[in-house]
């Protein structure tokens, strides 16, 4: 029996005598009345155990992958296999492990290159120390929790003490993996998409570290946000059905009429494969120069492209954001470089949401109690819906006129007033109802809360561009419906990254035969 043939039934006799430890502990247990929970935490560690041991027997079965002293690759040059095997650590979900197999270099001297490790390669492994899955599952940890908060549940889970700054690199490299495929997400099938196609926007503070903080201060329009506040943009392409309602019915559902509100949520078509992205600032290179770029630019580049893909030729797309300017300019910017001739005019709406934060804002100018802002705003909030903004407008600077307001009151309406002369075009809110379009953008505000607000803005949280970016473009992928394909396309990339040798892989089956 050869040295290899005798480590491998030492591992089946190993493993059999796990099987037997376990059999007897749960016989003992079940005699001695041991409680549930220490049993199936007792089960589930000798199954860790028996994992590890598993994983070993696998990778002993790998061979050495020496496949002769020269090989030629898949381009016809010759690689020359290394003195030694050479040793390899790689961990997995079941703990550490290691393995020595030969590599394959450019030259013959042993500095050169690794261009080929055939055990590597048929086993898909990628070239980090760690295993695919065992990156995917600690990342599903930290997309939710912080990373100290993730390192000790794995640990309480799998027995593996990890640190912070490891599940930190892990993020950075995934995340630079998710913004890729974020770029290039599958277009969805026709037959899943609705009848209306929607691009909206929306911008939320990420904090900073003050280095950071500071190289990024450049790109701000203004300074919306004291400290160290940058901003990420998010932009969202998703479809959904048409749902005509009337002014009156969506302002109960606004002020949220329990009644109306059962009804809403049982007829109201669900959005269709949400897309979305957040994106921060950054500079990118140009061939000689470095040029800065704004969020809002890469995320409405980004938008763009979705909708290119993604519009069928007569439908309507609906661009639906708040009143940000420099949302709606890049945007308009980017739209107009991918939209076909013939395609109907794309639809621009205020969110509603933001317009009735205006009217309150004109309330409390007026009125002390709250009973009656509440009314004054369902008055104007519903002849905005019926298409009356120039009224609302008209009304509210002859109140404040007849008020005498003057100073600081005065020029609060004279801001509400102008806001909605500003967007009185985006703001025809009878026909966008009439015409089933959605009016306020619950979807991008989700993505906010959602994407950046519940992991970003934790208390003591302080980003790099770097971290933060990773972290946004890995949430993105998770909250989407494109996990799994997200990590089967990662593991494919990578394990193809290994090798340009595709043809050599079926020699360095050590079984066959």
């Amino acid at each position: 029996m050869s040295i290899a043939q005798n480590g491998i039934a030492d591992k089946c006799n190993e493993l059999a005598v796990m099987v037997e430890e376990l059999d007897r502990f749960v016989n003992d247990s079940a005699a001695q009345g041991v409680s549930l929970r220490q049993v199936e935490r007792g089960v589930f560690d000798s199954l860790l155990k028996m994992g590890r041991a598993l994983m070993d027997q696998f990778l002993s079965l790998q061979g050495d992958g020496d496949l002769g002293e020269t090989v030629a690759d898949d381009d016809g040059r010759t690689l020359y296999r290394s003195v030694e095997p050479e040793r390899r650590e790689l961990r997995t979900i079941f703990g550490e492990h290691d393995f020595a197999a030969y590599v394959y270099r450019q030259g013959p001297h042993p500095h050169t290159p690794i261009v080929f490790r055939p055990v590597d390669a048929r086993m898909s492994l990628s070239p980090a120390r760690w295993s695919h899955l065992l990156e995917e599952l600690t990342q599903l940890l930290c997309v939710d929790e912080a990373f100290a908060t993730a390192a000790e549940t794995f640990e309480r889970i799998f027995r593996q003490k990890l640190s912070v700054k490891t599940l930190e690199r892990v993020n950075q490299r995934m995340g630079a993996e998710a913004g890729e495929f974020l770029d290039e997400l599958p277009v969805p099938p026709v037959a899943e998409e609705g009848e209306l196609l929607v691009l909206s926007g929306d911008g939320k503070g990420v904090p900073m570290v003050q280095d950071d903080a500071r190289k990024l201060q450049c790109f701000e329009e203004r300074a919306l946000r004291p400290g160290n506040r940058r901003m990420a943009t998010l932009a969202a392409v998703y479809s959904v059905d048409r749902y005509m309602r009337t002014p009156e019915e969506f302002l109960e559902i606004l002020f949220r009429d329990p009644r109306r509100q059962d009804r809403s949520r049982e007829a109201r078509p669900q959005p269709c494969h949400k897309h979305v992205v957040a994106r921060l600032p950054r500079m990118i290179e140009e061939a000689d120069d470095t040029q800065p770029v704004r969020g809002s630019v890469i995320a409405m580049n980004w938008a763009a492209r979705q909708v290119a893909q993604r519009r069928r030729p007569a439908q309507p797309l609906v661009c639906l954001m708040d009143g940000q300017a420099s949302l709606w300019d890049d945007m308009a910017d980017f739209l107009e470089q991918v939209e076909q001739p013939g395609q109907p005019e794309r639809v621009e709406i205020l969110d509603v949401v933001h317009v009735a934060s205006y009217v309150w804002r004109a309330a409390k100018v007026f009125h002390a109690a709250r009973e009656r802002q509440e009314a004054f705003v369902r008055e104007r909030l519903l002849r905005i819906l019926h298409g009356e903004v120039k009224g609302v407008v008209s009304g509210l600077r002859r109140m404040a006129t007849l008020h005498g307001l003057t100073g600081e009151l005065r020029r609060e309406i004279d801001t509400v007033c102008r806001y909605f002369t500003t967007h009185a075009e985006r703001m025809r809110y009878d026909v966008y109802l009439a015409e089933g379009c959605p009016i306020a953008s619950g979807v991008i505000e989700g993505a906010c809360r959602h994407l950046v607000k519940d992991r970003m803005e934790r208390s003591g949280m302080r980003w790099t561009q770097e971290g933060a970016q990773a972290m946004l473009d890995v949430r993105a992928v998770h909250q989407s419906s494109y996990w799994d394909a997200f990590h089967e396309h990662r593991a494919t990339r990578l394990s193809a990254s290994v090798t340009a040798c595709s043809k050599l892989i079926q020699q360095a089956n050590p079984l066959a035969g």
